[in-house]
C-alpha cells in the first residue's frame, strides 16, 4: 500500500509540474518495485480527470462550435497532437529501451533544465497561436515522449521562446496533452479490476494533481517558470550517479 500511495503521489507532482513524471517514475523504480502496468493507467486517469476539471472552462468554450474564434484553436491542438502522436505509435520500442538506460534519462533531465533556463530570456505576450506555433510545439512534445524530458516544460517553454502569453501556452501545452493521454490509455488498457489500494492512490494522485496543476499557472504568472530547472539539473546529477554506479 505504502509503494502505491508514494508513486500516487510522484505521479500527482511530476505529472504537470515541468520536471518530467517519466524520469522520477524509472529512477523510483529502480528503488521500490513498480506495480502493474493497470497500477499506473489508473494514476494516469486520476490525472487526466485533475486537468479535465481545472481547465473546465476553457474546454467548455472549445465545445461552442459556432463561435469563429474556436475554429483557431481547433486546427493548432491537431496540428499540435500529430507529431508527438506519430512518433509515439511508430517508435514505441525505442522509447521503451530508453527508460531503462540511466544515461539517456540524465540526458533528458539536462535538456529539461536547458529548456526551463531557456523560457527565461523571452517575455511573450501574444494571446493567439499561429499554425506555425502548434506545429513547432508538437514538434518539440516529441522530445517528451522520452524519460527525464518534460512534457510541459518543453511545450511551455517552446511557446514561451515564441512569444506567447505564458499562461496561454501552458493552457495549449495542456490541451495538446488531454487526446494524448486518452489515447495512451485506451491504447493500454488490457486488464480491470478495483481493490483498496487502487482506490486509495486514484483519490491521493487526483487531489495531489489538482495541487500541482495550480502551483503550474501560478509559477507561470510569477515569471519563475525557469526556476524548475534547478530541480531537473538535481535530477539529471542523481540519474548519472545510477548509470556509473
Amino acid at each position: 500500500m505504502i509503494h502505491e500511495i508514494v508513486l500516487a503521489i510522484i505521479q500527482g507532482i511530476t505529472e504537470f509540474l515541468p520536471i518530467s513524471s517519466s524520469g522520477h517514475l524509472a529512477l523510483v523504480s529502480n528503488i521500490i518495485s513498480e506495480p502493474n502496468l493497470f497500477f499506473m493507467i489508473a494514476m494516469h486517469f486520476a490525472s487526466l480527470l485533475a486537468i479535465l476539471i481545472y481547465l473546465r472552462k476553457d474546454i467548455n468554450r472549445l465545445f461552442k462550435f459556432k463561435r469563429k474564434s474556436n475554429w483557431n484553436w481547433y486546427k493548432t491542438i491537431i496540428i499540435g497532437i500529430i507529431p508527438a502522436g506519430l512518433v509515439g505509435y511508430f517508435f514505441s520500442g525505442w522509447i521503451k529501451i530508453a527508460i531503462n538506460n540511466y544515461a539517456l534519462i540524465g540526458t533528458g533531465f539536462l535538456f529539461t533544465t536547458v529548456i526551463l533556463f531557456s523560457s527565461k530570456l523571452k517575455k511573450g505576450k501574444k494571446e493567439k497561436i499561429s499554425l506555425l506555433d502548434s506545429f513547432l510545439i508538437g514538434i518539440s512534445q516529441i522530445f517528451a515522449l522520452f524519460p527525464g524530458v518534460s512534457r510541459s516544460g518543453t511545450t511551455t517553454s517552446t511557446g514561451i521562446l515564441r512569444k506567447i502569453n505564458p499562461e496561454v501556452a501552458g493552457k495549449f501545452s495542456f490541451l495538446i496533452f488531454i487526446p494524448l493521454m486518452i489515447g495512451a490509455i485506451l491504447h493500454q488498457m488490457t486488464e480491470f479490476y478495483i481493490n483498496i489500494e487502487i482506490v486509495i492512490s486514484f483519490i491521493v494522485c487526483f487531489f495531489v494533481s489538482l495541487a500541482s496543476l495550480n502551483l503550474f499557472f501560478k509559477t507561470l504568472k510569477s515569471g519563475k517558470f525557469w526556476l524548475f530547472g534547478i530541480w531537473t539539473a538535481l535530477m539529471a546529477i542523481i540519474s548519472y550517479l545510477f548509470y556509473l554506479f
